[in-house]
């Protein structure tokens, strides 16, 4: 019997799925076990079995199969099958994934990612002062108070580059003062690009931190973007340190490159050969696509202002000299063409659980999200210095049923959010602040969000169905695996028992070959083989063979009917002598074998043994729910199957 999960006879496949009503007009059509099945349950299920047929199956007969599938899984649930933590685990990873797109805000989405574009549309130029981190909230605040004072000298009139020189520490600060040249959408961390959209042109953003560090920028204008350029580059490199002398070198042999490219030659096979930058040369020196401020200055300017199909005059920057050649430029799309690229761009970066953020927010508010806030302070005084969040504390509250905060009215205790820092570790003040907000608004979110899936699972008809099918067909494949499939394959005894009672039904119509088959790569190794078989036991044959010839040979054990093999007929039933089709081994011999007119064991038909056991245990498995658990049909219900 195939295992297959998911399949009951013909009742799980895929279709159309029916209307729901979890309601009174969504009547009980019978009881197995005690368990109610409704009208329109049976309706989903034999409609969607209906439209997989060439021939639509009579009612009568889907009622008698139905009602089997729905004894199998009654017997699944007595066995305690659904209440395994296998089971759970992927059940639910199954219904949470179903449930998910329930969970996203598609509008607060869809409108962020509109107002990606609209930026993409623009370069800022821009200026930063960044400052550390900090070991801890303290520090930070420490630095972001510092950093706030420089920006209010700014807005006083001092220099921002003096001040960037004096207090940044990004290395680059040095050589750029701070500047960052026009940034474009992508090319940096999500706040940083967010600071410098939304701040205006000449004024200096509030202090906002990346996972770098702390930092201001000062936005000095904005220009339209003119899209993406796609070139091609020979680049010969400056020697590490060069002197003029060196550097006159490079250009001088630049110089020659450019005049061989400019009389006809391949640009891509010049490239691959005379380019020194590895990443394009074997590319023939094509770049990826690349917009404004994602080159060195002297190269960004050369690839936008050379027309198409042009090839540039050799130009020095840091890293050595070039030769450009433009191959197309493009501007930025329509939204329409660019949206998937904006979502993937958001998807990747801090931005990605908006939708699901956003609507975990209005899950809040319909499920009546509600903290405790006396509570709450009153914790936090508790945790402020000297006292902290420690082993005392969590022993004070760990055992609370005291309200932390409710979700539709039903209250859950302050017990959850010990249970959630108990291992953290000592903590106090600031810190202790976050983390309790922190983790209480992680189990408010989980509670809403539990709600918002038995909501959704209730009343929306198709994601209601295709649940109750996914958890039937698990119990129903795990408990056949159990009572059938594996019982059947294992049951060494059953199987020698049931063989024969039988033996009858597997009957030969002509003789078989049972032995071993041994290739070996020469007739050397056949004669110490050979030679060793006398002293060898058949119960260790192949073991010892494979241990002590190893890659010499190759041995099978074989059951086989004249012409199924063709090494084994020239030995046996008078076949010509073959070259073996593997030319590692070029002899063969066979051992330990006998011709056998009929099965002598179970292991001689064991496929088709197994698979009339595993069906006969289906019978009795089926005749035993049959008599173990009542069903009952409402007939009037009954009726009303459309």
């Amino acid at each position: 019997m195939r295992k297959t999960k998911l399949t009951v006879g013909v009742l799980v496949v895929a279709g159309c799925l029916s209307v729901f009503a979890a309601s009174k007009k969504d009547p009980v059509l019978m009881t197995v076990n005690g368990e109610p099945v409704t009208l329109s349950e049976f309706e989903y299920m034999y409609h969607k079995n209906n439209q997989q047929q060439v021939a639509k199956m009579p009612l009568e007969k889907y009622v008698d199969m139905f009602t089997v599938y729905k004894l199998k899984v009654a017997d699944a649930k007595a066995e305690g099958i659904d209440t395994t933590a296998s089971f759970q685990r992927e059940f639910n990873g199954y219904r949470n994934e179903l449930l998910f797109p329930f969970l996203l805000d598609t509008v607060a989405e869809e409108n962020l990612a509109k107002e990606q574009y609209e930026r993409m549309k623009w370069n800022v130029k821009a200026s930063h002062i960044m400052m550390k981190l900090g070991n801890n909230i303290a520090d930070g605040n420490k630095t972001k108070a510092r950093l706030d004072s420089i920006r209010n000298c700014i807005l006083a009139g001092q220099s921002f580059e003096e001040l960037a020189l004096k207090y940044s520490i990004d290395p680059s600060v040095k050589r750029n003062k701070g500047s960052m040249g026009y940034i474009s959408v992508g090319r940096f961390p999500w706040q940083f690009e967010d600071a410098c959209y939304t701040t205006p042109v000449g004024e200096v953003s509030q202090v906002f931190a990346t996972d770098y560090g702390y930092h201001i920028v000062k936005v000095y204008d904005r220009r339209p973007d003119e899209g993406k350029v796609l070139a091609e580059h020979i680049l010969k490199l400056y020697p590490r340190n060069a002197t003029q002398a060196q550097k006159d070198s490079v250009a001088a042999l630049a110089d020659s490159i450019y005049k061989v490219v400019k009389n006809g030659a391949d640009f891509e096979d010049v490239a691959k050969r005379e380019s020194q930058d590895p990443g394009s040369a074997r590319k023939g020196g094509q770049l990826p696509w690349f917009g404004r401020g994602e080159m060195v200055p002297e190269f960004e300017s050369v690839a936008f202002e050379l027309p198409k199909d042009s090839i540039s005059e050799p130009f020095a920057t840091v890293y050595g000299v070039h030769i450009v050649k433009k191959l197309d430029s493009k501007k930025v799309g329509t939204y329409d063409e660019m949206r998937q690229q904006v979502m993937n761009m958001l998807k990747s970066g801090p931005k990605g659980n908006v939708a699901y953020q956003s609507r975990v927010e209005q899950l809040k508010k319909k499920y009546r999200f509600m903290i405790n806030t006396e509570l709450v302070n009153r914790l936090k005084s508790e945790v402020t210095s000297p006292n902290q969040l420690d082993s005392a504390f969590i022993a004070k509250y760990e055992n609370s049923t005291e309200k932390l905060f409710s979700v539709n009215d039903v209250n859950y205790p302050l017990s959850l959010l010990i249970k959630e820092v108990r291992n953290l570790g000592r903590m106090k003040d600031d810190l202790a602040y976050v983390t309790i907000d922190s983790k209480i608004n992680q189990l408010g979110t989980t509670r809403v969000v539990e709600c918002e899936k038995d909501f959704v699972e209730a009343n929306d008809a198709d994601i209601h169905n295709l649940i109750n099918e996914y958890r039937d067909g698990m119990l129903l494949f795990e408990v056949s695996n159990r009572k059938v499939w594996n019982k059947g394959a294992t049951d060494l005894e059953g199987l020698e028992a049931y063989f024969e009672a039988n033996r009858d039904k597997y009957r030969w119509t002509e003789p078989k070959f049972k032995g071993y088959l041994v290739q070996t790569t020469g007739d050397s190794i056949t004669k110490l083989v050979k030679a060793r078989l006398g002293s060898i036991g058949t119960d260790s044959l192949t073991r010892v063979l494979r241990r002590d010839y190893g890659k010499f040979l190759k041995i099978e054990k074989l059951l086989v009917s004249k012409g199924e093999n063709a090494m084994v007929d020239s030995y046996v039933f008078g076949g010509a002598k073959v070259t073996p089709d593997n030319k590692k081994y070029t002899d063969y011999f066979v051992c330990d074998y006998k011709v056998i007119a009929q099965p002598e064991e179970v292991a001689d038909v064991r496929g088709t043994v197994v698979s009339d056991y595993q069906n006969e245990l289906e019978k009795q498995w089926v005749e035993q729910l049959k008599q173990q658990y009542p069903v009952k049909i409402d007939k009037k219900v009954y009726k009303k199957i459309e």
